[in-house]
């Protein structure tokens, strides 16, 4: 990890991807929740990224117990060689 943060702080760039997504609005019927999840759909999708379920709260406090059980078993189904 020292390594990698290192060439990081010494590169002259970082190279990422940037898109820019359709200005989105909040649709008749759709509440706060309904909307952001809309936009973080839409958001995962273009980047190629997996839409998690996320309540936001993991920044104030742990996560659920069944959470991490749920976690730890889908890894232990990747491990798994038949």
């Amino acid at each position: 990890m020292t390594h990698y943060l290192y060439m990081m702080m010494t590169s002259w760039a970082i190279v990422a991807d940037v898109w820019y997504l359709p200005p989105m609005f909040q649709g008749q019927g759709e509440n706060a929740v309904e909307f952001a999840s809309r936009v973080k759909r839409a958001i995962s999708k273009q980047g190629g990224l997996v839409d998690l379920m996320w309540d936001g709260q993991l920044k104030r406090m742990k996560p659920k117990p069944e959470w991490k059980e749920r976690q730890q078993e889908e890894f232990s189904k990747r491990l798994k060689v038949e």
